[in-house]
C-alpha cells in the first residue's frame, strides 16, 4: 500500500517566508506551529543567528507555492535518511542556494 504523500507548506512571519516544512494537510501544520514547543524552538533559532525574535508575533502556515515546494524537495532530498522527524527548513537558506 502507498502512504500518502505529504504536502509542503510555508511559515510565514511577517508576510515573509520564513520556514518550510511537511505536513499531512493545512492543520497538521498550523498545528505544528502552534505548538507550545515551537515558539520556543524559533527563539533559539533568531538567538543562534543573533537576530531578535518576538515571541509575540502572529505565525501563519500556507500551503507552498511549486516553486516553493520543489525548492524545499530538493533539500530535503539531502537528510532523506532522517525521515522519522519533522524536517523545518528555514526558507530563505533555500532560496539562496539555488
Amino acid at each position: 500500500m502507498k502512504c500518502k504523500e505529504s504536502s509542503i507548506f510555508v511559515l510565514d512571519i511577517l508576510g515573509t517566508p520564513s520556514f518550510a516544512f511537511e505536513a499531512e494537510d493545512l492543520a497538521q501544520a498550523e498545528a505544528f506551529v502552534h505548538a507550545p514547543w515551537f515558539a520556543p524552538s524559533l527563539g533559539k533559532f533568531f538567538a543562534h543567528k543573533r537576530k531578535g525574535w518576538d515571541a509575540n508575533v502572529p505565525l501563519r502556515a500556507r500551503v507552498a507555492s511549486e516553486e516553493e515546494a520543489s525548492i524545499y524537495r530538493d533539500f530535503a532530498d539531502e537528510f532523506s535518511d532522517v525521515s522519522d522527524c519533522l524536517f523545518i527548513a528555514h526558507f530563505s537558506e533555500l532560496t539562496s542556494a539555488h
